[in-house]
């Protein structure tokens, strides 16, 4: 048998990749064994990491972050030991910014189970007057169930994009599912479940939804419960809300690995198939398994762990494509799946970490949990061959004082400056600077890592240089710039206040670095004949050229506004 935690690597062909990992909060202490990293979705911007033995930490998601406190202690309640015991899995409510619901999945030590473990779903409540604490105390059992064996607890709990909450359970463990748990839908051993939180009926602390694939079934002892079925022990789940797929890394016995699409009443195949393989008796015929969308051998890692269809905006090149790990062998791979095209697989990184569990942030960027008990911790993707740039700039007539917003959402380039004369451009980007936030994401391959001017066009503004002195950029760093804060982010202070908000000139519509006389004459014509639309001579972002453009392009020319440089 393969457990989740084997400690059996393969050797692995180790190549280099401009991606890597890097410690995503190198200020925090070490975590112990931390097998879950999660968000509230409650506009927070915090981050809370489950650790096996049962302490649930929060902290602020923030790279310098230093502090974290203990938002829940389950330390006397889990399985105090054992590989594929203890705190397995955290999932908070979809509306928990007002119900404060969190959902645990793990195991206790008791008797009367053969094994003497038990797997439990409990939901627990936060504290509505200290948001970072929450008391077991609170604690109402869903559900409580016998384990045969040590291994194969599988762990996961997470809600759908349909509101309910889905489980997994491993196949009771042992090896080869002496039991045939599998395959029998009598028992929650081997599956996916899918139950409704925010009902109940009568004799159980849930509701089974009507949409359940058994949810009709006459047959005496059928659970119920059940969504999919056939699965050995899928650790870990996710789903993919633009696609609505369910994704799972279910991790295999001898041989192989295997990533399945889970859909609704389908039989996985374990413990018939083994990936696309018969194991033991080929028997089956007339089964209707579902195949797995990819599977990898032993010769390349023993114990898959499922991570998440990547849909961050700092990895762009990883858009779309499934990200997960080979927990022996700390391998990370990225799948290309529509369900059209031939699936493609391609290696990442090879990390030499013990990677136990992937996570997401509420900006669905990608973190990596390193299982460890003295050095655990949580890691980020970075790609060295890219410098990243988060930019926060304001353009004069878009910005609306009364909605601290901008009329419209816009594309604003990037030019990547040397800061020794002649200030050779040595790389651009352009990125659509969002209404709301103020801020867009620019990529920049060529420059090496450095500091540099940084060159701000929009398509009407005048060309708006960064601070003296200029910036760094670092391959494989996400730098921050915020013009909007101060005017001296500005070389030689060459922005405009609005409100609270400093902001970039604009009004160059003939784009000659300034505004003067011809770029009056342009906005007067366009006025003239009431022009609309997404135009150069609308510099208020209002997409009609009237007495407002005309007015702010006038000021302008009053104060000589014009490019200021080096």
């Amino acid at each position: 048998s393969t457990p989740l935690y084997s400690s059996a690597a393969s050797d692995v062909y180790k190549r280099q990749s401009q991606y890597k990992m890097k410690p995503a909060f190198p200020n925090l202490p070490m975590f112990s064994n931390p097998i879950e990293m999660v968000h509230s979705n409650d506009g927070t911007n915090r981050l809370f990491v489950a650790q096996q033995r049962g302490l649930v930490y929060v902290f602020n998601n923030s790279s310098t972050v230093s502090t974290r406190k203990t938002f829940l202690n389950l330390s006397t309640k889990v399985s105090p030991s054992g590989s594929e015991l203890g705190l397995l899995g955290l999932a908070f409510h979809p509306n928990y910014s007002t119900n404060k619901y969190l959902y645990v999945n793990y195991t206790f030590d008791s008797a009367g189970s053969p094994s003497g473990y038990w797997s439990r779903i409990s939901r627990f409540t936060a504290s509505s007057s200290n948001p970072d604490t929450v008391l077991f105390s609170t604690q109402l059992i869903l559900m409580t169930i016998s384990q045969p064996y040590s291994n194969h607890n599988g762990g996961k709990v997470a809600f759908g994009p349909d509101g309910y909450l889905y489980i997994s359970f491993g196949d009771g463990g042992s090896g080869g599912d002496p039991a045939g748990n599998g395959q029998k839908v009598t028992t929650l051993l081997g599956k996916i479940l899918r139950i409704n939180v925010d009902s109940t009926q009568t004799g159980l602390s849930y509701k089974i939804p009507s949409t359940n694939p058994f949810y009709d079934s006459l047959t005496v002892g059928i659970k119920k419960e059940i969504y999919a079925y056939g699965m050995r022990n899928a650790w870990k789940f996710s789903f993919d809300v633009p696609t609505n797929r369910l994704w799972a890394g279910d991790v295999g016995q001898n041989a192989y690995e295997e990533i399945d699409i889970i859909e609704k009443g389908k039989n996985y195949g374990w413990n018939k198939m083994e990936g696309f393989h018969c194991y033991g008796t080929c028997d089956t015929t007339g089964k209707g398994f579902a195949r797995p969308v990819y599977e990898y051998s032993h010769s390349l890692g023993a114990s898959i762990t499922g991570g998440y269809v990547y849909r961050g905006s700092l990895l762009p090149g990883l858009v779309g494509k499934y990200i997960y790990a080979d927990y022996s062998a700390g391998t990370v791979w990225a799948l290309t799946y529509d369900g059209i095209n031939p699936t493609t697989n391609v290696q990442l990184l090879d990390s030499n970490l013990l990677i136990s569990s992937f996570g997401v942030d509420a900006n669905n960027e990608l973190y990596v949990c390193r299982l460890s008990s003295s050095l655990g911790q949580i890691y980020k993707l970075v790609n060295t061959s890219v410098s990243t740039l988060s930019l926060k700039t304001s353009v004069q007539g878009f910005y609306n004082t009364g909605t601290n917003s901008m009329n419209m959402s816009d594309t604003v380039r990037v030019y990547v400056r040397s800061i020794v004369s002649p200030y050779n451009v040595i790389d651009s980007g352009k990125a659509v600077i969002n209404n709301s936030t103020l801020t867009g994401l620019y990529f920049f391959n060529t420059a090496p890592t450095g500091k540099y001017y940084l060159a701000l066009k929009h398509r009407n503004s005048i060309e708006t240089w960064s601070k003296n002195g200029g910036d760094s950029l670092v391959k494989g760093n996400v730098a921050n710039y915020d013009f909007t804060n101060d005017s001296s982010k500005a070389y030689g202070n060459n922005q405009i206040k609005k409100g609270t908000v400093y902001c970039i000139y604009n009004g160059d519509v003939d784009l000659d670095a300034t505004i003067d006389a011809t770029d009056i004459n342009i906005v007067d014509n366009a006025a003239a004949i009431s022009a609309t639309g997404y135009i150069i001579s609308d510099v208020t972002g209002d997409e009609i050229v009237d007495a407002e453009d005309i007015t702010l392009v006038d000021n302008n020319v009053l104060g000589s506004v014009m490019t200021v440089l080096p």
